[in-house]
């Protein structure tokens, strides 16, 4: 269990706290540049405690700005967007994208007010398919991400994105937790094929697990330079073990496992929206080739970790994203699979996993908890951020992760002999070429 004020230091995002200034020293991903329709419509988005609008200028380039107008604090989602920026559409006052007051209309020329007014704005970049936003001191602006997935054509990849009312963390401890597999996401039976195809179709390498009938993983933990690399030991038959290798960069990313030896790879950013709330990020891509009709259907079933069934747009943040399975229907959970097929009968990886990060509250007291073996991942993550927001504090060290080549990274799943040394067996598995 952590302490009452190690737990404040690992949840609180806002201006000011101590993992809000670490996660500002990293590029965090906004919206998808399809969102963003030039001269178009603004969009609402929170993240790490502010309120902000997107928007893509009728000159083609995306801006972040802060939601609140300068002036008198009206919404600048209600903004005209114009061909160097946006105009407040009270009085008229525009901001360019690095928050300079461009004009101020409603003022007599010789004030020169404009001149004195810097308004909240931060540097986006596109890449991969995705708007990235900066909100750190310009002083310490680093490179774009460099994952993998990032570099691909668009048709290699599949991005989704929902909304999600729990503290990012919780969220992200489901994606390092591998001992979970075998109950939230498995059949009540290993020996029922009709589930287990159910489970293959959705991918990550579950079934394969589930299949080993040991539901009690070893976990070993090794840190690295981006992060913490963890690997899950199962036994497996003949003399082997069966390993899923996870990876957790910083400073809220995750990869989970592929299914054995496909090459299908998923990756995860759990991006705080605020304390109580977070973007969930669900990447999954193919290294070589554009992915399948039957992949690409499979992943919007509802059975993968991929949530794309919104419900009506929402008047907030994100209010395009909301699930439509809510809490307050049980998460479309089906309670005949639940009492004769399934550990679980709400439908689908992604919405399992939600309902029982978000059953945990907003944020839930990690004092209270009982922590195992099992949670040895758990444990060795919330350190590394616990660690690097402290030091950073204290100016004593540079965050983790920062250099974009070491983005260059994957999971994996695989079979070694018991007496392998999984970390030494997996390297050219888990790094990829620069």
């Amino acid at each position: 269990m952590l302490t009452r004020e190690d737990n404040e230091i690992l949840t609180r995002v806002g201006p000011g706290t101590p993992m809000g200034e670490l996660m500002r020293r990293y590029w965090v991903p906004v919206v998808l540049s399809g969102e963003l329709e030039a001269g178009g419509r603004t969009k609402r988005v929170r993240i790490l405690g502010e309120d902000m609008v997107a928007f893509r200028t009728a000159g083609g380039e995306a801006g972040l700005l802060g939601e609140y107008c300068s002036h008198r604090r009206v919404s600048l989602y209600f903004g005209r967007v114009e061909k160097d920026g946006l105009r407040c559409c009270y009085h008229g006052w525009k901001y360019g994208l690095d928050g300079r007051c461009l004009e101020m209309p409603n003022e007599s020329p010789e004030t020169d007010f404009k001149h004195a007014v810097r308004h909240p704005a931060y540097p986006c970049r596109e890449r991969g398919g995705i708007v990235w936003a900066f909100m750190g001191d310009p002083a310490h602006i680093t490179e774009v991400p460099d994952f993998e997935w990032l570099g691909l054509p668009d048709n290699q990849r599949f991005i989704s994105k929902y909304y999600q009312d729990s503290n990012y963390f919780q969220a992200l401890e489901g994606g390092i937790d591998s001992s979970h597999i075998s109950f939230l996401h498995a059949p009540l039976d290993t020996a029922d094929q009709a589930s287990l195809e159910n489970i293959e179709k959705a991918g990550f390498g579950v079934d394969t697990a589930v299949g080993t009938s040991d539901r009690s993983p070893r976990f070993e933990v090794v840190d690295t330079d981006y992060g913490v690399m963890i690997g899950a030991r199962r036994n497996a038959e003949g003399e082997r073990y069966y390993w899923r290798i996870t990876q957790f960069i910083m400073p809220f990313y995750t990869m989970p496992p592929p299914q054995d030896e496909d090459p299908i790879l998923h990756s995860h950013a759990w991006v705080p929206a605020d304390d109580g709330h977070l973007i969930n990020w669900t990447i999954t891509w193919h290294p070589t080739r554009p992915l399948k009709e039957e992949e690409l259907m499979s992943l919007n079933t509802g059975f993968s970790a991929h949530i794309t069934k919104y419900g009506p747009p929402a008047n907030g943040p994100y209010g395009d994203v909301r699930p439509a399975a809510t809490r307050a229907a049980d998460y479309g959970m089906d309670w005949e699979a639940h009492r004769t097929r399934m550990f679980c009968g709400i439908p689908g990886f992604g919405m399992q996993d939600r309902a029982m990060t978000e059953s945990q509250g907003a944020i839930f007291d990690r004092t209270l908890e009982r922590l195992g073996t099992s949670d040895t991942a758990i444990i060795q993550v919330r350190k590394c951020l616990i660690d690097s927001a402290k030091l950073l504090r204290q100016e004593q060290a540079h965050p983790p992760g920062l250099d974009p080549k070491l983005h260059h990274v994957r999971a994996a799943s695989v079979r070694l002999p018991k007496d392998a040394v999984w970390v030494e067996a997996v390297k050219d598995r888990v790094h990829i070429a620069s």
